[in-house]
């Protein structure tokens, strides 16, 4: 039996569905938990507590909507999250649709650095990151217009105010501007350049830290409840004594970025034979930038996550356009490359179990003799 292309594709994107599906109703409980973790937190730094600082903008917006409407903080957050990863399998699904795409690129889509991601490691998902993936899906779609170059410019510069690792995927977001326009804009270019990086000095030298001591008194006047480990009880210094001791996570975590990597470059050597070397620099010079983030934060898996995605868009925007009105999949599947990027599913996720169990060989075992007996019922 030949099953057509469309009821593929169909079949495909309902399997995006479910993901979406799912990671919305799970942070819908997140969000109604009694204590609400890290995913929230971060949304809820804010300017009264000591004035401007990094990250603050959100949280004061999200304020003064709750005075303003009386809608719950938790409830903007979810409202938020939800319509963002909304956008993203939105604009995404349109990308495929756009261009002539294949198999290989479809199965490298739903890889655990990619939109399996945001399933697999829920509760790490719905953070700020999903503004700047957004952003530069929005931009890739379609056509190109002033009000596009307008939005993405000040979208990314108003996303610094959001979190400052944006700066850290600059080089993404300009990618995505040569390949979209095919042409090389110095003017754009360089003051997107000059401006974000102003308003990160700006945030270094100028903004406070990002608890100023009543941040946890004030959320709690507004019905919030965090869980003893959230944003406001990061400590770097415990941070860098976790790492050193879970160096053997963070040496997988490092060789899981690699081997997506690879893949990719296994794609665009095969399919996008002329770009090889141009993503070749990129990717030199892109690892390059994003890497002092790795230095900085422990979230490791979020930093491999976002890299991954964003390269991801950039090699399908850099896919030849589909200029028929049906849907262009090329190529038969690639089994040998599902069982792969399955297998790298199956490692991805017991490695997050193990991360998030504080690095407990005896749980990782545990949980996988808990899946075995349970699947044996």
């Amino acid at each position: 039996m030949i099953i057509s292309k469309e009821i593929k594709f169909y079949s495909y994107t309902g399997f995006l569905i479910i993901v979406l599906a799912y990671s919305i109703a799970q942070l819908y409980i997140k969000s109604h938990l009694p204590e609400l973790g890290w995913t929230v937190s971060d949304w809820l730094i804010n300017y009264e507590d000591g004035g401007f600082k990094r990250r603050g903008l959100s949280g004061s917006i999200l304020f003064f909507i709750q005075d303003s409407l009386k809608i719950p903080l938790n409830t903007q957050i979810f409202f938020i999250q939800s319509l963002f990863f909304f956008f993203i399998f939105y604009f995404f699904i349109r990308l495929v649709l756009s261009k002539k795409v294949n198999w290989d690129i479809l199965i490298l889509a739903c890889s655990p650095l990619c939109l399996l991601f945001i399933p697999v490691s829920i509760f790490n998902s719905g953070r700020k990151e999903i503004v700047l993936i957004a952003l530069i899906l929005y931009f890739v779609n379609g056509r190109t217009d002033r009000l596009k170059k307008y939005i993405l410019f000040i979208g990314f510069i108003i996303g610094l105010f959001l979190h400052e690792l944006f700066y850290f995927y600059l080089p993404f977001v300009m990618a995505a501007f040569i390949l979209k326009t095919n042409k090389i804009d110095f003017k754009y270019l360089g003051g997107l350049f000059l401006t974000s990086t102003a308003v990160v000095l700006i945030l270094f030298f100028l903004g406070g830290e990002i608890n100023q001591g009543q941040s946890l008194e004030l959320l709690k006047q507004r019905g919030i409840e965090l869980s003893t480990f959230n944003i406001f009880t990061y400590n770097i210094v415990e941070e860098r004594k976790a790492m050193f001791e879970a160096y053997q996570s963070y040496i997988l975590f490092g060789a899981e970025l690699m081997f997506m990597t690879l893949l990719f470059f296994i794609f665009i050597k095969k399919y996008l034979p002329q770009k090889l070397k141009v993503f070749k620099i990129f990717i030199m010079i892109s690892l390059i930038w994003v890497g002092p983030l790795y230095f900085l934060g422990a979230d490791w898996f979020r930093w491999n996550h976002i890299y991954s995605l964003l390269l991801l868009i950039l090699i399908m925007v850099a896919l030849p356009d589909n200029d028929q009105r049906t849907i262009s999949i090329e190529g038969k599947l690639n089994i040998p490359l599902l069982m792969i990027m399955i297998l790298f599913f199956i490692v991805f996720y017991l490695h997050i179990q193990y991360d998030s169990s504080g690095n407990s060989e005896e749980y990782l075992m545990q949980y996988i003799e808990d899946k075995i007996s349970f699947f044996k019922i």
